[in-house]
C-alpha cells in the first residue's frame, strides 16, 4: 500500500502528512502518537516513501529520513517525536 488517507468530509482542513517506511520502528511509534491526538479539522495522510509516488513526493519536500511530519506541505518534525511536540506544531499551524 502506498499511502492511507483518513479524510473527513470537510476539505477546508489542515493536512498532516507522515512520511514513513514499513521497516521503520520509529515510524510506527510516531503514527500511533498522531492517531492518538487526531481531532476534527485535521486530515491525516500516510505516505510510504519506498513506493514511487511516495518517493517522488518526499523528494519534492527534501525529505531524506523517516519518520518525517509535514503540515500543509511544510516539513515540521523529523525523527522520533513525542505527542506533545506534534500537538505543539498543530497548534502553531492552527493559530498562525
Amino acid at each position: 500500500m502506498q499511502f492511507v488517507i483518513y479524510m473527513p468530509t470537510n476539505f477546508d482542513m489542515m493536512l498532516l502528512e507522515l512520511y514513513y517506511s514499513d521497516t521503520c520502528l520509529n515510524c510506527h511509534y510516531v503514527r500511533k502518537k498522531i492517531v492518538d491526538i487526531l481531532s476534527g479539522g485535521i486530515m491525516f495522510k500516510e505516505i510510504n516513501i519506498t513506493g514511487p509516488e511516495g518517493a517522488k513526493r518526499a523528494k519534492q519536500l527534501g525529505i531524506e529520513e523517516v519518520p518525517t511530519i509535514a503540515i500543509d506541505g511544510e516539513v515540521v518534525l523529523i525523527g522520533r517525536v513525542e505527542k506533545e511536540e506534534i500537538e505543539h506544531e498543530i497548534n502553531l499551524h492552527q493559530t498562525g
